[in-house]
């Protein structure tokens, strides 16, 4: 019953029509989800109640959330590996642009969840480009020998 409702609200939403009690009953009705002996009330008290904690099914979305888009890059990735007339430049520049999306939704399940890690130090560089440090003196021009 609580997926059918699911469906009815994503549903309504996604036609951009009124959320309200009866245009739920009346979309619940349509999809048969009333046609087992379900009372319009309890339907109303199934809406009305929560079914867990907001976090769980906070978190619960999110983590579908990050498996759906790495789903789909994974599969964006291999159609780019698998054409042909791109080059080995257009299959880095896609897939960098494919994770990219899975950076957004690993920020997103970051900062809900106030796991955010702390940056790593970068160790300083060893050695640097550049002139040496030290240099041989200037000799000047050799005198040239007359003949």
């Amino acid at each position: 019953m609580h997926a059918g409702l699911w469906q009815c609200l994503t549903a309504l939403a996604r036609r951009r029509e009124p959320v309200d009690p009866v245009t739920v009953l009346w979309e619940a009705q349509q999809r048969g989800l009333l046609d087992d002996g379900s009372e319009p009330g309890e339907v109303l008290h199934l809406l009305a109640e929560p079914a867990g904690s907001v976090e769980h099914w906070g978190e619960r979305a999110l983590q579908r959330s990050l498996l759906a888009t790495a789903d789909r890059t994974g599969r964006r990735i291999e159609a780019y590996a698998g054409d042909t007339a791109n080059t080995p430049f257009q299959l880095v520049v896609g897939a960098r642009r494919s994770l990219a999306d899975i950076g957004a939704v690993r920020t997103r399940w970051q900062h809900a969840t106030g796991t955010v890690p702390t940056p790593q130090p970068r160790p300083e560089p060893t050695t640097r480009a550049g002139p040496p440090t030290t240099t041989a003196a200037y000799t000047g021009r050799a005198a040239r020998a007359t003949r």
